[in-house]
Order: structure tokens, then C-alpha cells, then sequence
């Protein structure tokens, strides 16, 4: 039982708090389908798309590339678009209109820079090219640069552009690649169907927040401003509105929230450190991305090798929930080659689940696994 000591905030060890967070990611008991997977946290990063498409295998039953492009362009009961941090995201479709409501305070680099003196000409831009893209099939910026429009070439930038302001309207949403041009699609054509009634935007964050917390928690309200690219100050309203809902603990001394509901969950006793399923996870992973503090989930002498010059997150194995090696993958002729660099010398029980799990990924490609090769760093 946990020790409470003079006070009614329950405490929690950081092996509680990881096991919580292990288990809300879908990592130990796997979410029903990839949709639920991309609803439950709310978005899975999709700057590299095949690492978006791992995500959710590591997180949902029966799933492979070809089964990832018929959810995402075929069924498309999953869209991409710019979302917290305004970075890509896979999003389940049904929760476009959250997604629009709570990002409505955000504003793209283009509006942030035209100032109030551009501002009608810059939505007077925007109109007209939705226009455009309600009556095309799909659109791309060869096709805007064919028009007569009067764009700047930041309107065409490969960081979003003019696209980026469609896509936070409600607009557009990403509709694949035809050869090397990213293609967009009015919502109207892609999700005709789609119930588009978005929440307010303080409603909208209220549900986002309680989501994160379900997700991610414990947590910090700053580690949930980080992930959502706000600032701390405005989350407070919304976090005050779910006063009631969220219940604070004390995680190795840090005063964290976590919803009311779970703290049973919480509280309960991780698993044995062998008992702990041993997941390979890919590059931007949301495990890795959900918290300001990185110190849970990687050695703070390790911290460099994941998280990467430029930006870049490597793909980590985790064992009992923390990373113990990166990876990679690379296409090697017909097949795929895995690269692990541990951290340290691995457990024989770790390296024999990186063995089993290797050609599960080549499989997902649809490739046979060529090797794997151990890479000291």
C-alpha cells in the first residue's frame, strides 16, 4: 500500500505512474482498432508516415501498410492534418471537428505574420483557394502555382504554406502523394459524411485536456501545455473546469493530476520487471512525446541518443517501459534490415523478444526481414 504519510494526496512511485502510462498507451493490452488507438490519444504524429503507421501497430491488432493506406485513403476513417504543436497527425476522422474547435486559438506562421493591416487580403486568399479546392478532386501546390493568384512563395512553403491555414479552418485535410507532391482535399469531398459541428474552443480544450489526462497522466499542467503548444496560463481555465474530474497525486515527490476515475488503476501494483512486455517503438513515437520531462521514460545519460540534433526522436525498445536501445529500420533489396544500438548490454529475455518482434515489422511492410544487426554507438 502506498504510504500516504500526513497527507490525504495519494503517492506514487515512478513505477506506478510508468505502468499507468505503459497501459493507457496501448502498449501492454492493445486498443480494438487503429481508429480507437488515434482517438484515445489523440492523435499519433505523422511527420514521417510509416513511423505514424508503426505507432499504431504497436498498438492494434491485425494491422500492415496496405491495411494502414485503405484506413487512411480508401475508408478514411483516419485523416492527417496539422494538429498540437502544429506538427502532422493521424487523427480518427469523427474527431476532426474536436480537433478544429480546440486549435481554432491557433494561429499558422502565415496568419502570425501578415499582421491586421494584410489580414483581409490574406482571408480573401484563403476563400478563393478553398473555392478552388471544393471544386477539384485534390489539389497540390503545382496546381496553385498554375493559377492566377497573387501568392508569395511562403505560400507555397513545404513547412505548410497556405495549405496550413486551409487544413486549420476546417478546410482541407492531407489526401496522399501523387509522385512527389503532397496532395490536400477540401472536407467536404474527402468526409462528406462527417458531422461538422465543432465545439466551441474552451469546450473543445476541456475534452482534449480530459483525454490527455486519460492518456497521459499523471501529469503536470505544464507537461500538458507542452503537448499541446499552449501556454500554461491559458490551460488553467480549463483545467479548473475540470476540477471536479482530476485529483492530484504525488509522483516521487512532484505534485502530478491524473483523472479521479483512475486512480484505482493507478494505485495498482506493476508487474514483475520480467512480466513487462518488451515494445519496439518507432520514431516519434507517443510515448515519448506526451511529457516536458523526459527523465521517466530515458536515463538523462541516454537522453541524446533518442532525442536527436534538428528535432528528430529515434525509434526506442522499451523494457519495463523505459528505453534501453534505438533502431532503425532501412530496405535492403526485397527485404528490411533492423539496427538496434543498445544502451548497455540487454537482458537475454529482451534480446530474444527484439528477435520475435524483428520480422513482425518486416511483415507489416509486407518485406521478409533480412537481418538484424547490433550497432554500438
Amino acid at each position: 500500500m502506498n504510504d500516504t504519510s500526513t497527507s490525504s494526496t495519494p503517492v506514487v512511485t515512478a513505477e506506478q505512474a510508468r505502468w499507468f502510462r505503459f497501459c493507457r498507451s496501448g502498449l501492454a493490452t492493445r486498443f480494438v482498432t487503429p481508429e480507437a488507438v488515434a482517438s484515445a490519444l489523440f492523435g499519433v504524429q505523422a511527420q514521417i508516415l510509416p513511423a505514424a503507421a508503426l505507432a499504431l501497430w504497436n498498438r492494434a491488432p491485425d494491422l500492415d501498410e496496405a491495411r494502414f493506406n485503405e484506413l487512411l485513403y480508401t475508408e478514411r476513417t483516419l485523416v492527417k492534418l496539422w494538429g498540437q504543436r502544429g506538427t502532422l497527425h493521424l487523427y480518427a476522422s469523427a474527431d476532426w471537428p474536436l480537433l478544429h474547435g480546440a486549435r481554432s486559438i491557433n494561429r499558422t506562421w502565415w496568419e502570425r505574420q501578415v499582421g491586421e493591416d494584410g489580414q483581409d487580403e490574406h482571408e480573401a486568399i484563403i476563400e478563393r483557394v478553398a473555392l478552388l479546392l471544393r471544386e477539384r478532386e485534390t489539389l497540390g501546390r503545382s496546381d496553385l502555382r498554375a493559377t492566377q493568384f497573387e501568392l508569395s512563395d511562403d505560400h507555397f512553403s513545404a513547412w505548410g504554406g497556405i495549405f496550413a491555414d486551409l487544413v486549420r479552418r476546417g478546410y482541407a485535410c492531407h489526401a496522399g502523394r501523387a509522385g512527389n507532391e503532397g496532395r490536400f482535399a477540401h472536407r467536404e469531398r474527402w468526409l462528406p459524411a462527417l458531422d461538422w459541428r465543432p465545439p466551441d474552443a474552451n469546450t473543445a480544450n476541456i475534452a482534449v485536456m480530459r483525454r490527455y489526462f486519460a492518456a497521459y497522466g499523471p501529469a503536470t499542467l505544464h507537461d500538458f501545455a507542452y503537448w499541446r503548444a499552449v501556454g500554461v496560463a491559458q490551460s488553467r481555465p480549463w483545467r479548473q473546469a475540470l476540477a471536479g474530474d482530476l485529483a492530484e497525486v504525488t509522483v516521487d515527490g512532484r505534485p502530478m493530476l491524473v483523472l479521479r476515475g483512475d486512480l484505482p488503476h493507478l494505485l495498482a501494483q506493476p508487474p514483475a520487471r520480467g512480466d513487462w512486455p518488451v515494445r519496439m517503438l518507432y520514431r516519434f513515437d507517443p510515448y515519448l512525446l506526451a511529457h516536458r520531462e523526459k527523465e521517466w521514460v530515458v536515463d538523462p545519460a541516454d537522453y541524446n541518443r533518442v532525442w536527436r540534433p534538428a528535432g528528430h526522436i529515434e525509434g526506442v525498445v522499451l523494457v519495463q517501459g523505459r528505453a534501453a536501445a534505438t533502431w532503425r529500420y532501412d530496405r535492403k533489396g526485397k527485404g528490411l534490415l533492423i539496427t538496434v544500438t543498445p544502451f548497455k548490454r540487454l537482458p537475454r529475455y529482451v534480446a530474444g523478444a527484439i528477435r520475435k518482434t524483428a520480422p513482425q515489422i518486416a511483415h507489416f511492410f509486407g518485406l521478409p526481414l533480412v537481418d538484424i544487426s547490433e550497432q554500438v554507438d
